[in-house]
């Protein structure tokens, strides 16, 4: 077993001893995780990074694929909300998002992707990837919470009804976590125009076009239309709950399947 596979799991074993147990701290009564928890995930962090840069980036050529891409996405995620962390106390989805990374951190192993030759990487397309892996960082922990606010949503119609502390419980009011919701697609959308942007320049460089209509191109327009959608339909006519979080199902489909979803089916028929 290589030293490579060995942080590989180490980081995977961090990542999700640390989300188990923020997750069950947050289904106590107490509802609070130990910050003691952050010097693990940072150990998981570096040898995260550590196996990204040594995996990726090799003599003259780079690797990615499905693999890598949700690695590095849920590697972003991490640092994002570990950051998040020290502004506000360590919550639930912090620990789903760690648990999900136990598994991103592996997913190179089994989908290690294609060897690209490193003078196809130019910054223009190393910026471009960059604002796409941070878009789809954002989103993954928009997606979390959506899911969060979904649940939240259905409980309050079961008020009645005697339920066990939980760790829905152990989140801020539902008003409060759309607020958080829609600051997190914001940013996120703004990462997807600048995806938009620094693409017109890749594509330029790479096809001696501005624009190279592809499924990824086109599946990616649709996602930044339907999340601009959403940004102006929730400060416009003040969308909530159901009729955001269907706009923004619609968004993230299209997201994922612009790149993600394709690339992952190429690497299982290969």
């Amino acid at each position: 077993m290589s030293v490579t596979t060995i942080f590989t799991l180490i980081a995977a074993l961090c990542y999700f001893i640390c989300g188990v147990a923020i997750v069950r701290s947050m289904n106590s009564a107490e509802a609070k995780a130990s910050n003691l928890l952050r010097l693990p995930i940072y150990a998981g962090l570096a040898l995260h990074a550590y196996v990204i840069q040594g995996e990726m980036f090799q003599a003259g050529v780079v690797h990615f694929g499905f693999g890598f891409a949700c690695s590095v996405t849920l590697f972003l995620a991490v640092v994002i909300l570990l950051i998040e962390s020290y502004i506000h106390r360590i919550h639930g989805q912090f620990g789903i998002i760690l648990i999900a990374a136990a598994v991103g951190v592996l997913l190179p192993i089994l989908f290690p992707g294609q060897a690209i030759p490193s003078t196809e990487w130019t910054a223009a397309f190393r910026w471009h990837l960059l604002f796409a892996l941070a878009a789809y960082s954002f989103m993954a922990i928009a997606t979390v919470q959506a899911v969060l606010m979904s649940i939240q949503n259905r409980q309050l119609k079961k008020l009645h009804e005697q339920q066990e502390h939980s760790l829905i419980d152990s989140l801020p009011g539902l008003v409060v976590m759309e607020r958080i919701f829609f600051r997190i697609v914001a940013v996120g959308f703004i990462c997807l125009t600048l995806v938009l942007v620094s693409g017109f320049i890749a594509t330029k460089e790479a096809y001696g076009v501005f624009l190279h209509l592809d499924h990824k191109m086109i599946l990616t327009w649709i996602a930044w239309l339907m999340f601009g959608v959403l940004l102006v339909g929730r400060y416009m006519a003040g969308w909530r709950a159901k009729t955001a979080l269907s706009w923004f199902w619609i968004g993230f489909t299209s997201l994922v399947l612009a790149y993600l979803g394709y690339s992952f089916v190429l690497e299982i028929i290969r």
